[in-house]
């Protein structure tokens, strides 16, 4: 018989008891975008924003939420759906972009949210800290408008920023032709943008280093024990026994720091 099997069902039990650790949603908007934005005399690569403070617990960027407008014209003509989602850092803190540094970019795909809907994306793992931006670009035609913003925002627009480029320009935002801080606009508001963080720190019950403790580090835990792979010798002494389990087990109802 596996000498897996006398621990699956105590690592089952805490699992369905253990749904993650900590973790952190940044927000600015109220959850209902009144108007969609876009650029209304030429077609242009869009960037929109906010700016967030990390907080503990959250320095782990996994997933963004984006709720869109719309990527067609006044005459029907549908846009290109491509969008980079981006992560930024602020190097003095001041919520200002203009001299941001990008610390991730993952491509993806426009999709037709509903009213107050959003659609997530999961981006490669980013650590942050201090300010950060979440960035959103995409292509878009004249009179389209596909940044939806919410004038509700307790913040009143003065962490989020719009930015007209002729192409993407993650790199050099302060160098766009055209740089609107939403809190200076007619239309003061912060962008339906959102983050999810999770703690940066890593965990021996991590096994998939992915900031979540989930099915798959159990898995993993599972198949090195059984394999007496060094990865499940928790405890360091070379041996495959009962406290590596407990030690598992410990570490996983902890959750990360």
């Amino acid at each position: 018989m596996s000498k897996q099997l006398p621990i699956v069902a105590a690592l089952c039990t805490l699992l369905s008891a253990h749904a993650s650790a900590q973790s952190i949603d940044y927000v600015l908007d109220t959850g209902v975008g009144s108007f969609n934005i876009g650029p209304s005399t030429f077609d242009a690569n869009v960037t929109w924003l906010n700016a967030f403070d990390t907080v503990a617990g959250g320095e782990l960027i996994t997933q963004v939420s984006v709720s869109f407008g719309d990527i067609e014209d006044n005459d029907g003509n549908i846009g290109s759906d491509a969008l980079a989602i981006a992560i930024l850092n602020d190097p003095n803190n001041d919520y200002d972009p203009s001299d941001a540094v990008p610390l991730s970019i993952t491509n993806a795909t426009w999709v037709d949210t509903g009213f107050g809907e959003f659609a997530t994306y999961d981006i490669d793992p980013t650590v942050v800290d201090g300010v950060f931006f979440v960035a959103v670009a995409m292509d878009v035609l004249e009179d389209a408008n596909p940044a939806s913003a919410d004038p509700n925002a307790p913040t009143g627009g003065t962490q989020s920023w719009y930015f007209y480029n002729p192409k993407q320009n993650f790199d050099n935002l302060g160098d766009s032709p055209y740089i609107l801080h939403m809190s200076e606009g007619p239309f003061p508001s912060a962008w339906m943008l959102r983050a999810h963080g999770e703690p940066a720190d890593t965990c021996v019950a991590d096994l998939n280093n992915d900031g979540t403790l989930d099915f798959f580090d159990v898995s993993a835990f599972l198949s090195a024990f059984s394999a007496n792979d060094d990865l499940a010798d928790l405890n360091g002494d070379n041996m495959f026994d009962f406290f590596d389990v407990s030690m598992f087990l410990s570490e996983f109802s902890a959750g990360c720091p």
